[in-house]
């Protein structure tokens, strides 16, 4: 008996399906959560404290959950289910003590990062006190993400989707009750709106855990049963399980070190940056609108990244150790072209319909104008961002670590390099291009060294991207009848507007859609067939 195989893209689309719902969920919270909030002052606070919670916990859980994914794949694809089961142990205590750890660094150094990100008018103290609280939640989701790479390594992509949705669920249901109690019913400064705010982080943390496990009990009895029933004993002690997990993970865990800097290289470089190029100031505005408002709305495209990034390994691992280059290729094209089908549509609609999303979001102010301008730019960085780590994901399932490494260490050397002078040249626009400039570059050199043992011709694929281009037209075509008619003018209630942007919205993918159909491209991609039947 063994575990049933379950398609790459189904997988992908099921991940980053339950991401989606819950980054959805996370821009309607920000409607009622913004009014709770009062200020962008307190935007501040909580954004710059997600974007040093996110940095931090991307490194904690980017090695070690691909390394248990990668690890009970192996060993699922030999049957070997007891081991899989002892990589289940040995991984939860690693995460829980590498959670302990990141948790204590993140109160020790709480000042001295306060002091760093905090914007001109905003406190130190209350930036110390947030990144404080949100030290808990730096604890839990480490042993969170420990038995979501399990349940990955099996293929059970369910239950990491819905797990997504559930943990964004809690979090939005606790964050908006509790803050609004302290705010509304005990007259509370709104600065607790933000201490909850980032508690519910933990909250949602702890519960998710125990969900996961009750949702997954069928699929680990399952798996505890096959092992029971194995003849051959695991012929591998705990310790050579977490010296595996380590050797896997290292490489993992530098490479979102490096990866996911370019946040916090724009963070330290905007504010002098911005003081050199003269046209712009760095104030709690400008830091509400780019690290709470637009990064909150670029990670709608962004979710397929780690989607489709959590649904490859447990496949080409499995791919790999049967041998199967055909399936292997197949599988690492079928990924890239889905990525980039999806992400081109949402990411030019993004830069498109910039100002209706923020209106709708955060209604007609003073800072529209600004909140527009900021997105327009962002849809770009959303765009590099969700494509190129995929071909990170994809290299290190293939086991070139070292040199994704490698490369990913070029990458934040360039944008390090190149985006305090870029700022002080274009300012926010500078910030972007910095990144788009070490994205390119981070993805050519990934090809390569994929194109180098598995010869990949990606001609077919810059055929299908030419053709998706085309169908942009489309989508662009929509946009342009919308400003003819001034559709978007017709009304400043926000809830009307929203219904607006929605049909138009829905009209410009279909029209993507349509004309991409007509040249075939969703058909060859996904595997579908518009012919009847019969």
């Amino acid at each position: 008996m063994s575990i049933k195989k379950k398609s790459l893209l189904a997988g992908g689309l099921i991940s980053s399906a339950g991401i989606l719902i819950s980054k959805i969920l996370g821009l309607v919270y920000v409607i009622p959560y913004n009014e709770i909030l009062g200020s962008a002052s307190n935007n501040a606070y909580y954004a710059n404290a997600y974007n040093i919670y996110s940095y931090i916990l991307n490194i904690a859980v980017a090695g070690l959950p691909f390394a248990i994914s990668t690890l009970v794949a192996k060993y699922a694809a030999h049957e070997d289910y007891k081991m899989c089961l002892l990589v289940k142990k040995v991984s939860f205590y690693t995460m829980a003590t590498l959670g302990v750890i990141c948790a204590m660094l993140m109160v020790v150094f709480a000042y001295p990062l306060a002091s760093s990100v905090v914007p001109k008018d905003g406190s130190i103290q209350i930036m110390k006190n947030v990144i404080i609280i949100m030290a808990l939640a730096v604890f839990i989701i480490p042993i969170l993400s420990s038995i979501r790479g399990f349940f990955n390594g099996v293929k059970e992509m369910e239950i990491y989707s819905v797990s997504q949705v559930v943990e964004q669920l809690v979090r939005i249901i606790f964050l908006l009750s509790a803050s609004a109690i302290a705010v509304y019913l005990f007259d509370m400064k709104r600065v607790w709106a933000v201490y909850f705010g980032v508690l519910a982080a933990s909250i949602a943390g702890f519960t998710t855990y125990y969900f996961v496990k009750f949702k997954g009990r069928h699929k680990e009895k399952e798996i505890e049963k096959l092992a029971k029933e194995q003849t051959v004993s695991a012929n591998h002690s705990a310790k050579t399980i977490f010296k595996e997990l380590i050797v896997i993970a290292i490489p993992f865990l530098l490479n979102a070190m490096f990866g996911y800097c370019d946040t916090v290289i724009n963070m330290f470089n905007l504010k002098p940056g911005l003081d050199h190029y003269g046209k712009m100031v760095y104030d709690s505005v400008l830091n509400d609108a780019i690290f709470y408002k637009a990064t909150k709305i670029i990670a709608i495209p962004m979710i397929l990244a780690p989607g489709f990034s959590a649904a490859i390994i447990p496949y080409i691992t499995a791919a790999k150790e049967e041998n199967n280059i055909k399936l292997i290729k197949r599988n690492i094209i079928d990924c890239v072209n889905s990525v980039i089908y999806i992400a081109l549509p949402l990411c030019l609609a993004l830069a498109l319909f910039a100002k209706p999303i923020m209106q709708v979001l955060f209604g007609s102010n003073e800072t529209l104008a600004i909140d527009a301008f900021v997105l327009r730019w962002y849809s770009l960085e959303a765009l590099c961002a969700t494509i190129a780590p995929i071909f990170a994901s994809i290299g290190m399932a293939l086991g070139k670590r070292k040199q994704i490494v490698i490369i990913t260490f070029l990458f934040a050397l360039i944008k390090l390099i190149i985006n305090y002078p870029l700022i002080c040249f274009f300012g926010i626009g500078g910030m972007v291009i910095s990144s788009a400039i070490a994205y390119a570059i981070f993805a050519y050199l990934i090809l390569r060294v994929i194109r180098k043992d598995y010869k990949i011709s990606w001609l077919p694929t810059i055929k299908r991207v030419i053709f998706m281009l085309t169908g942009l037209l489309g989508l662009y075509m929509v946009y342009l009848l919308a400003n003819m008619l001034n559709i978007f003018n017709w009304t400043n209630n926000r809830f009307l507007l929203l219904i607006i942007l929605g049909v138009v919205g829905i009209l410009s993918m279909v029209a993507y859609f349509v004309v991409t159909a007509l040249l075939k491209v969703p058909q060859r991609i996904f595997k579908i067939s518009f012919k009847k039947r019969g």
